[in-house]
Order: C-alpha cells, then sequence, then structure tokens
C-alpha cells in the first residue's frame, strides 16, 4: 500500500472516509436536486407574474397592471428590440443559470432573462417587446445556499468522525494491549466498552490473558522449585565423585554435573520474572563487550600475538550512548555466546552499531548455519532441533530467554545464515537518549 493511504488502513481510517464520502455525496446529490427543482418552481412563479404585467393580452387598459408593478417593486424599463435597457449589466446578454432557463422556456420565443452579476436584480423582456421589467431577486443567490451547505457538511464531517473514533477507539485499546501481551509484558485490563461485540470480544482478551498469565506464573514457579531442588543432589554428586578413584569416570561425574548446573541455570533464567528492573545499573554495551569478549594479543611473558585462531572478533561501532542494563546484557550475551559456541564453531563475531533509530547487537558464528524452515522453532522454549545441532547442557531455553529479554525493553529478535557462513542473531533495540 502507498505511505500516503496507510493512515487508511485502519478501523478509523476506513469509518471516516466511508461516514465523509456518504455525506459529501448525499450533500452534492441534495444541492444538485434542490437547486434544480426550486428554479423550476420559482420560474413558474415569475413567469405567471411576467404574463401578468407585460402580456398585453393580459394586461388591463385601466393601467391596473402597472400599480400592480409598483406594488410589488417591479419598474419598467423602456427599450428598443435590439437595444440596451439602461442600467442592465454590459453586454446584456443571457444567463443560463437553471432558474433562467426554466424562465425562458415558459415565456415566448425572443424573450429575454439577464441576471446581474451581483444576483440581485433581474431583467425580463416578454418577447420582441421594447418593454423590460427589472425585478428584485426572486431566488436566493447560490453563495448563500452553498454556504448554508457547506456549514451543514462540516458539523455533520465532525459528527462522523467523533462517532468513528468512539467505535474503534475500544478496539485501538485492545490492540495494544494484545501487542504487549504478545511481547511478553503484563499489560493492565482493558476497559470493556463500545459495541456489544466489542465488548465481548474484550472481556475473553482479559480472561484469556488472565488464565494465561497465571499458567506463565505456575510454570515458572514450578520450573524455579524444581531448579532450586536439584541444586543440592548435584552438588552432593560433586563431592562424592571426588571419592571415586577412576579419574576418567570422576572426570564424567563431573561433565555431568556441569551439564546439570547448566540447565538448572537455564531453567532459573527462564522462571524469573519477565518485568523489567527500573532500577538495574545501565552499562554501555560496547564497553561490556570489550571488558569480557576482548581477547589478550600477547602471553604474560610479553610475546608476540597467540598463534591459535580467536575465539571471538569485535565489530563494535555504536558507541557509547548504546547501553543496556548489565545484569540483563550478561544473560543475553552469555546464552547467545553459549549457543554459538554449541551449535556454530569460532570465530565469534559480536558487533554493534547505531543508525536509523535504531541500535543492533549482533552475535554470528562460523558454523554450518541453520535451515530457514527451523529458525520460527528454534526460539519456542523447550524445542531442540535436530540431533546435528543437539548438546547434552541444553534444554532449548536460550535463544527463548535472549528473546524475552530482548522484548523486554523495546526490542527484537531476529535470524539469518551468514553469507561466509554460519548463523547471525541479530537483536534491534530503539535508540535511546542518555539521560
Amino acid at each position: 500500500m502507498p505511505r500516503f493511504l496507510r493512515p487508511l488502513n485502519s478501523i478509523f481510517g476506513r469509518l471516516a472516509l466511508l461516514s465523509v464520502g456518504l455525506l459529501v455525496m448525499m450533500q452534492l446529490t441534495w444541492l444538485v436536486i434542490v437547486d434544480r427543482e426550486r428554479a423550476v418552481v420559482e420560474a413558474d412563479h415569475v413567469s405567471r407574474l411576467v404574463r401578468l404585467v407585460l402580456d398585453p393580452a393580459a394586461s388591463a387598459a385601466d393601467g391596473s397592471s402597472e400599480r400592480l408593478a409598483a406594488a410589488l417593486g417591479l419598474r419598467y424599463v423602456d427599450a428598443g428590440p435590439q437595444s440596451t435597457p439602461p442600467g442592465c449589466p454590459p453586454p446584456c446578454a443571457d444567463t443560463h443559470g437553471p432558474f433562467e432557463t426554466a424562465l425562458r422556456a415558459d415565456l415566448p420565443p425572443q424573450s429575454r432573462a439577464v441576471f446581474d452579476h451581483t444576483e440581485t436584480l433581474m431583467w425580463i423582456r416578454y418577447g420582441p417587446s421594447s418593454r423590460w421589467l427589472v425585478i428584485p431577486a426572486a431566488v436566493p443567490p447560490i453563495s448563500r445556499l452553498l454556504s448554508a451547505s457547506a456549514l451543514m457538511l462540516f458539523l455533520a464531517i465532525a459528527i462522523a468522525l467523533l462517532g468513528a473514533w468512539q467505535i474503534q477507539k475500544p478496539v485501538l485499546r485492545l490492540a495494544r494491549a494484545a501487542r504487549e501481551f504478545r511481547l511478553g509484558h503484563r499489560p493492565p485490563m482493558v476497559l470493556a466498552n463500545g459495541p456489544s461485540e466489542v465488548k465481548g470480544l474484550i472481556g475473553d482478551f482479559n480472561e484469556m490473558a488472565r488464565e494465561l498469565s497465571d499458567a506463565e506464573q505456575e510454570r515458572a514457579v514450578m520450573l524455579a522449585g524444581v531448579a532450586h531442588d536439584l541444586r543440592a543432589p548435584i552438588t552432593r554428586i560433586q563431592v562424592r565423585a571426588n571419592l571415586v578413584p577412576s579419574a576418567t569416570v570422576r572426570d564424567g561425574f563431573f561433565h555431568d554435573t556441569e551439564s546439570l548446573a547448566q540447565i538448572v541455570t537455564q531453567f532459573l533464567d527462564f522462571a524469573r520474572d519477565t518485568e523489567a528492573d527500573t532500577h538495574a545499573p545501565w552499562i554501555s554495551v560496547d564497553a561490556f563487550c570489550r571488558a569480557h569478549y576482548a581477547e589478550a594479543e600477547a602471553d604474560v611473558d610479553g610475546r608476540d600475538v597467540l598463534a591459535r585462531e580467536p575465539l571471538f572478533e569485535l565489530d563494535l561501532q555504536a558507541g557509547d550512548d548504546f547501553r543496556l542494563p548489565a545484569v540483563e546484557l550478561d544473560r543475553m550475551l552469555s546464552n547467545l555466546v553459549e549457543n554459538a559456541f554449541t551449535y556454530g564453531a569460532p570465530p565469534l563475531c559480536i558487533a554493534t552499531s547505531r543508525g536509523n533509530g535504531r541500535d543492533r547487537l549482533s552475535v554470528r558464528d562460523h558454523g554450518k548455519g541453520m535451515p530457514e524452515a527451523h529458525f520460527a522453532r528454534a526460539l519456542r522454549p523447550f524445542v531442540r532441533l535436530d540431533p546435528a545441532r543437539g548438546g547434552d547442557a541444553h534444554c532449548g531455553l536460550g535463544l527463548t530467554i535472549v528473546r524475552r529479554l530482548t522484548r523486554r525493553y523495546g526490542g527484537d529478535l531476529s535470524m539469518h545464515n551468514a553469507d561466509g557462513g554460519g548463523l547471525a542473531v541479530v537483536l534491534d533495540f530503539p535508540s535511546r537518549t542518555p539521560a
């Protein structure tokens, strides 16, 4: 849809367009019909008056026609058949409005009907007669009718727009609440008003949101309880593993307990409250990435750069104005880096940028990537893809946690396969003015 038509692609826009269009059509139709009909009626009345005072056959010989014309405020002007009567606006040619046209149709041939430019006086000649009759305007000027019609149309449009706004207002509130709920926030109950169908829809949405919030809270409590209860057995297993004489078996125990501890940590992260902590300290994303993911360029003896392939590559271009809460940023990057190491291959490229009102943080690995058909499934909780991308220390919550945290701060998560290979996870946030 073209950009200039997008405001009309809403309930209010369409209702307003429909209402205004119908009102304008009705007003124009009314103007045409009323103007035509009133012209015909007035022309018939004036033609009878003209016959009475100008028609020689109908005029009385005792001069009563002149007395009647004077009593009605009419006056005679004598002029030749081919001459212009004094006072008639030059060139004194017939005017062709609906009234004049209907009037000449009721008079004999060669009759003339001329309105002046102010439409306050009319000069009428009856047939080829040399006498003209000057009549004050019998029909109100069209400008007065247009002014009254424009005022009526303006009031009708204002009332129609107000009604359309009132109709779409509860739907707009419902749409905003649904968007907030989809982003993981807990919107307040939507006020149920408007038409009965909309009130029913809002009531059902409020009930659905409450039930889903209760179910999510119950699931979070359950996961937190299970994760908390598992920490003690995991710790006891680690202690007892130290008593195993075989180093191979002992290392296997430690590997399994580390995997269990990591799964428990993901359970606790997922079960945390989804509301943002307004008192959490914010930190520059670029500074955080440099502090935690920039590798040393030389060993402790001051020798040259390490020969091994680096684990991380940093491309930090956003600047200090790109800030996020330190704890939440650590959780996002930890999950993304862990996911990239598990399913992809180093080096991991961590990049930031700022532009077009958006701040961007991306983490890209150099593995085999992921089929696009699996992108949506990878973001669902407790969903792991095919065994080729599986891991023994993951329960399918990493990307889900990252997306929830991203949405908490008004951002969004997207994925794509990089041109040079590997999967890139991109977090886009609205740019904020630094306090």
